[in-house]
């Protein structure tokens, strides 16, 4: 209606009104297909603008049609066919700037020529630069995504080092351990090789927790139940020795944790005990503490710096622990600093923010996370 209102004038002795209104209503069917074939839908709608001057002279120059059709083109096609459409576009008007030149001279020619031409080709720039902004937000969305897998990877990758070298530091010292006790005491080698078994079997369990974090049809059972705060009387267990002692002691009422923090605080400290297995005075405790405050969640872990590296130290060059630990809890809005303190020891030390009472997470059925106030453990 639109298209009739603008540029149909009626005149005495032309065509009928119902004719004028049908040819017009044809002139817009083939838009319902202009998504699925532009070109071609420009090319029908441009042979309808040609034809009606034939048809009706000055009474009725369909364009509105021409025109949607000229701008789905320059948005959904290539450069070069968007180039043929406003070509095809240009045709259309030749048969009308004809017919104005014939009946008013240059000076309509001209107007008609500037003002045609300005119209559409300020179509085809609007729909080639919406094509582009689409282009560039498909382009920023497909980055995202790629930004998005790569830093879990990272994070998939950083969890693998902790787990695969804190294991094989265990490993090692316990065999050690082991080797120097073997013909002098068998019972106590044979309860340290022991202990390599059972890390061995627990690297392999978190092994494939992880790898399963990447296969839609991984069984759900290495996945449903991650390490955390509930399972640090078990990793300092499994990190003590026969020369290497840990304490772990807690203050306060533990609360449940999200998901996230509870294992960022997991292997912050499971990081932290890995490097004092490798750089630590074997003589003095490795001392784990965590101290439940209203609001956040500290967490210490401080030993002694042995004076030597021992022969672990340069076979298990680790690389981005600090650095890492630093990432894990900024990555959940905690923080985390360590380095040597005046006392001569080295400290990691971690604070999390605790989830406000209202929000906290429930607890998951059989699933305990209460710890004791105070748990020492002493080396065997």
């Amino acid at each position: 209606m639109l298209d009739l209102t603008a540029f149909w004038h009626p005149t005495p002795g032309g065509p009928a009104d119902w004719v004028v209104v049908c040819y017009g209503t044809a002139g817009f069917v083939p838009l319902i297909w202009r998504r699925r074939y532009p070109l071609p839908v420009v090319m029908l709608t441009g042979a309808h603008v040609a034809l009606s001057v034939r048809l009706f002279a000055a009474a009725y120059q369909p364009t509105l049609n021409l025109w949607l059709g000229l701008g789905t083109a320059a948005l959904c096609c290539s450069r070069r066919t968007s180039m043929y459409a406003l070509l095809v576009s240009f045709l259309a008007f030749t048969p009308y700037v004809a017919h104005q030149f014939a009946g008013h001279g240059y000076r309509s020619l001209l107007a008609t020529i500037i003002v045609g031409g300005s119209i559409l080709l300020g179509i085809y720039g609007a729909g080639r630069w919406a094509a582009w902004v689409l282009r560039q937000r498909r382009t920023d969305a497909e980055r995202a995504a790629a930004d998005a897998i790569a830093t879990e990877r990272r994070l998939i990758t950083r969890d693998l080092h902790d787990i695969v070298a804190h294991a094989v530091s265990l490993m090692l010292l316990q065999a050690a351990g082991a080797t120097r006790i073997l013909r002098t005491d068998p019972e106590r080698a044979e309860v340290a090789l022991g202990h390599v078994e059972e890390l061995g079997e627990q690297a392999i369990l978190e092994l494939r927790r992880m790898l399963g974090l990447l296969s839609a049809e991984a069984d759900r059972s290495a996945t449903q139940r991650l390490p955390g705060c509930h399972d640090l009387h078990s990793l300092v267990e499994r990190t003590r020795t026969d020369t290497f002692q840990v304490s772990l002691d807690t203050m306060g009422a533990p609360v449940p944790l999200y998901p996230g923090t509870d294992l960022c605080a997991y292997r912050i400290i499971q990081e932290a005990l890995t490097n004092a297995t490798r750089y630590a005075d074997q003589h003095f405790p490795v001392r784990v503490m965590l101290a439940w405050h209203p609001a956040i969640l500290e967490v210490r872990v401080s030993n002694r710096l042995s004076s030597a590296r021992g022969p672990l130290a340069c076979r298990l060059p680790t690389g981005r622990g600090l650095i890492g630990m630093r990432e894990r809890a900024a990555a959940v809005g905690g923080s985390c600093q360590a380095g040597p303190q005046p006392d001569g020891t080295f400290r990691v030390t971690a604070s999390f923010p605790l989830p406000r009472p209202a929000s906290r997470p429930s607890e998951p059925a059989g699933r305990g996370r209460t710890v004791p106030s105070s748990i020492t453990e002493q080396s065997l």
